[in-house]
């Protein structure tokens, strides 16, 4: 039996970033995959949330400093988390190379290594450049082997996803886009990042009212039931990047019965991955350069795109499931040499 301890598991964005890992722990299953989950201090692994190594309310060196000066304290055996919602590696990247830690966890990654040498604001790619923090990593093969994915992502975050609606068979709203576009002024580290956020979000819009007069499209804010109302109602609904590439709204859609729209995710990494170009979502660039092209089609064919919305469904409910979470960690220790030698 491998023993964990989670360091802090409900200290701020800790919480989230462990919280498949204790819904797991609620069904009783781990002890099925000989994982036990402990709060002693009689552990193999301990497992180091974000909120303990990362402070992106302070500049990026001084949050590297803290995040090595805490680790440094740690004896044993542990594993980093980077719980945050992109494939960036901004903060986790400089503390994970100059620590101790067998491995950094991701959510998501790039697929390709090389993709993270090109300096990228804040490491987000979708984010372009030009910031006041353009970040590229350089990864030598050994460390980025040592990088790994953490075997979930949002869609294991609420059970309730797999709750999914009966398809509306007599949809009379062509277009959803309705969204938070607009970010609160925010920062990372001291430079702003919400300029890229809203850039990004609101670009659709603006693209989209070059067919405004043709169809039916809706972008207000409504209050939450009215909103669940017109995404059910809706033969297309837009999901754009937030913060992240992989959002909340994509299994929202799914459970409404609509089909998506989602910037390009093909360079993007995660598992559970349920991105699978024109099967189970429409892709379309990233700067938004093809996407009334894309309505136009799917709106004079809508019944060919039909299929999409079931292959979503079912392709979650086949992926995301408790035992899927459990037997990927089991895998992580029984098949990696960097652990089984710990143990």
């Amino acid at each position: 039996m491998i023993k964990i301890k989670i360091l802090n598991p409900f200290k701020g964005r800790n919480e989230p970033t462990f919280r498949p890992i204790n819904i797991a722990d609620q069904y009783l299953l781990w002890s099925d995959y000989s994982i036990q989950f402990t709060n002693s201090n009689d552990y193999d692994f301990l497992f180091i949330g974000m909120d303990d190594f990362i402070n992106k309310k302070v500049p990026l060196q001084q949050s590297i400093d803290e995040g090595l000066e805490f680790l440094s304290n740690i004896t044993g055996d542990y594993f980093l988390f980077d719980g945050s919602d992109s494939t960036s590696l901004m903060g986790a990247y400089e503390v994970f190379k100059e620590s101790n830690a067998i491995f950094l966890f991701k959510n998501q990654l790039l697929k390709n290594r090389e993709d993270y040498k090109t300096p990228t604001a804040f490491n987000k790619w979708f984010f372009g450049n030009n910031s006041d923090l353009d970040l590229g990593y350089d990864i030598p093969e050994d460390v980025w082997s040592r990088i790994k994915l953490s075997g979930y992502n949002l869609g294991n975050l609420l059970p309730d996803y797999h709750n999914h609606f009966s398809i509306c068979e007599n949809k009379t709203i062509d277009v959803c886009a309705i969204y938070q576009a607009y970010h609160k002024e925010n920062y990372d580290h001291g430079a702003r990042n919400d300029i890229m956020y809203t850039n990004h979000r609101t670009g659709a819009w603006n693209t989209l009212d070059s067919i405004s007069s043709k169809y039916n499209i809706h972008r207000d804010k409504l209050p939450k039931e009215e909103y669940l109302g017109v995404l059910y109602n809706s033969k297309i609904a837009l999901s754009p990047y937030g913060m992240g590439e992989v959002c909340f709204r994509d299994f929202e859609l799914m459970q409404y019965g609509t089909l998506m729209l989602k910037p390009d995710m093909s360079r993007i990494k995660t598992y559970p991955n349920p991105y699978i170009e024109n099967e189970t979502y429409i892709p379309v660039k990233a700067d938004w350069s093809d996407l009334n092209e894309k309505v136009e089609e799917i709106l004079g064919n809508y019944n060919n795109f039909h299929y999409i919305i079931e292959n979503f469904r079912n392709t979650f409910k086949s992926l995301y499931t408790v035992d899927g979470v459990c037997m990927y960690w089991y895998d992580i220790f029984c098949k990696s040499d960097s652990v089984t030698s710990s143990v």
